[in-house]
């Protein structure tokens, strides 16, 4: 009998601990879903996607060119999704492609300067927009959360990386 609830308690805790690891990583997303969908119909760029966005905010930052793949990690996301955002952004005449001048066989990105006119219309609507969402927490409770997502973007890391070694 006493053997059968030390299996009961422990059975308890992992459903416990399951339960608490799903509903973080399940807020996580939700909030970050949230955001970006608020972000689409607040910000006033006609044909921009939220990545097409970050895309170009990267490359503003930047102040320099970067690969695709660069891009890519820095967005968390695939390279054929990164594809499809730059041929969109090409056309629009936002980003340009051109060659790496030091290995021809890659690719260099730079955002154009109507790129750069649209991104910096966009960048202070999107602060503003931080600035309203985040306003309930203190500057401790906004550093606690970077805190924690770092946390976690780190666990997604090695669990990513323990997978790509099975």
């Amino acid at each position: 009998r006493r053997a059968s609830l030390l299996t009961e308690k422990r059975g308890r805790r992992a459903a416990t601990a399951g339960a608490s690891a799903n509903e973080a990583v399940v807020a996580a997303v939700r909030t970050g879903e949230a955001f970006l969908a608020l972000a689409d119909r607040r910000l006033r760029a006609p044909g921009l996607s939220a990545g097409a966005r970050q895309v170009l905010a990267v490359l503003d930052g930047e102040g320099g060119s970067l690969s695709p793949t660069v891009i890519a990690d820095r967005l968390i996301i695939t390279t054929a999704s990164m594809t499809s955002l730059l041929d969109t952004l090409q056309r629009r005449g936002l980003v340009q492609r051109t060659p790496d001048v030091t290995d021809r066989r890659r690719v260099v990105v730079t955002i154009t300067a109507e790129g750069s006119r649209v991104i910096r219309r966009l960048l202070p609507e999107m602060m503003a927009l931080q600035d309203e969402v985040t306003a309930a927490l203190s500057p401790a409770d906004r550093a606690e959360l970077v805190r924690l997502l770092s946390t976690l973007r780190a666990g997604i890391a090695a669990a990513a990386e323990s997978a790509d070694r099975n």
